[in-house]
């Protein structure tokens, strides 16, 4: 099965200008040797939306009802343990989700029949623990509106029904919503306005019969953001689904109010420390963001992911082309990148914390074709996961 219809989200007034994995976005555009803006979205992703998307916000909050099995590629169902203990103290309307199992995930943005078989070939050649169990689709983003406190949500369920047909059975599909605050549009709300703006999100993933969860990230992160991912993650567990939350490495206080606000916490272990970054650095800022991520989880009883460059990011690249034909060499090869974000997460393998890697990014391995060293197309590189990191991801 193909889908057709994915283009590029249009720079409105709704969602403004893309910028890259956004911890620091508003630092790197006056530090950047990219004389144009970065043309992806939240996480450094490219900016691209299912043509077909709807474009109607919702206006009101998610109505939770019993709590539901978490729904599985292929009709599998993934069933949460309920317990007795509440969010907000009451004795009810919680349920306290399984741990989820050990694998991997990536991101993706179009729907591809290539990606699927992809996915499958690896899962035939890896290791049970280093298998795809997880999904990240994009499906939607949040908007802003002029009227402050105010989000608007955009969703469409394409991508995780053309992929739950298509992926290996048992996959838990958990669609990427994102969006972005550079101006501030989501800082200082009131706990309601939060709340409400939760209720927006939570209502479309609950509807989704095929979203296990979501992957949710609005960049920059703020603090006084955590309202929205704390009320989320309570209306998504109240249904029997995940919320999983990306963000860059924090310092170990916001980190743990972080890890209490969600069920998953993915950490961007790719664009750490700027553009280029070299190897010896990239190394060393994985070992320390992870342990971290390790300590906290275990503090908090929390369980994490570890986005990694396994193509080109923004900050982790081989080369870069830009607009003037000019060029970036960093001498540093992706797979060495990879190899050093392995060997960060090494220690933690067996951990129950650590759930496995995430992979920035994924286009469809049958179609999309590695452009050459001496090209002059702009953009960064290598464009694709190449054959000898799908063959390093299998077993380490």
């Amino acid at each position: 099965m193909g889908l057709a219809g994915a283009r590029l989200f249009p720079e409105n007034d709704i969602f403004g200008p893309f910028a890259q994995n956004g911890e620091d976005c508003e630092a790197r555009s006056g530090t950047s040797e990219v004389s144009e803006a970065p043309a992806f979205p939240a996480q450094g992703r490219e900016s691209v939306m299912w043509g077909w998307l709807a474009k109607a916000a919702v206006g009101a909050a998610v109505v939770l009802s019993q709590p539901v099995p978490s729904a599985l590629a292929n009709g599998e169902r993934y069933e949460p343990s309920v317990t007795a203990s509440g969010v907000d103290g009451s004795e009810e309307d919680r349920v306290e989700l399984k741990p989820l199992p050990k694998g991997i995930s990536t991101w993706v943005y179009r729907y591809s029949d290539g990606v699927s078989r992809q996915v499958h070939r690896f899962n035939e050649r890896a290791l049970p623990h280093l298998r795809f169990k997880y999904f990240f689709a994009y499906a939607g983003s949040v908007g802003f509106t002029d009227q402050e406190g105010e989000a608007k949500v955009y969703y469409s369920a394409e991508a995780t029904s053309a992929y739950a047909e298509t992926l290996p059975p048992g996959m838990l599909i958990m669609p990427t919503v994102d969006g972005r605050a550079d101006k501030g549009e989501f800082s200082g709300w009131t706990d309601e306005q939060y709340r409400e703006a939760a209720g927006k999100v939570a209502k479309h993933i609950v509807e989704d019969p095929n979203a296990a969860g979501v992957q949710i990230d609005i960049e920059p992160f703020r603090p006084d953001h955590l309202p929205f991912y704390r009320h989320l993650t309570e209306m998504l567990n109240a249904e029997g689904k995940y919320c999983t939350m990306f963000v860059g490495p924090k310092r170990k206080d916001l980190l743990t109010r972080i890890f209490e606000s969600c069920d998953v916490v993915v950490m961007s272990g790719y664009d750490l420390n700027g553009e280029g970054m070299g190897l010896s650095s990239y190394r060393n800022s994985m070992r320390g963001s992870v342990a971290r991520f390790q300590e906290v989880a275990e503090e908090t009883g929390g369980q994490y992911m570890i986005g990694i460059p396994a193509a080109s990011s923004w900050g982790e690249f081989e080369f870069l082309v830009r607009k003037d034909g000019t060029r970036k060499e960093t001498g540093v090869k992706q797979e060495e990148y990879v190899g050093a974000a392995l060997d960060a997460v090494k220690p933690y393998l067996d951990s129950p914390q650590y759930v496995g890697l995430s992979l920035w990014v994924m286009s469809d391995p049958e179609a999309a074709v590695e452009e050459p060293a001496d090209t002059t197309k702009p953009g960064r590189y290598p464009n694709v996961i190449r054959e000898s990191v799908w063959k390093m991801l299998e077993g380490y």
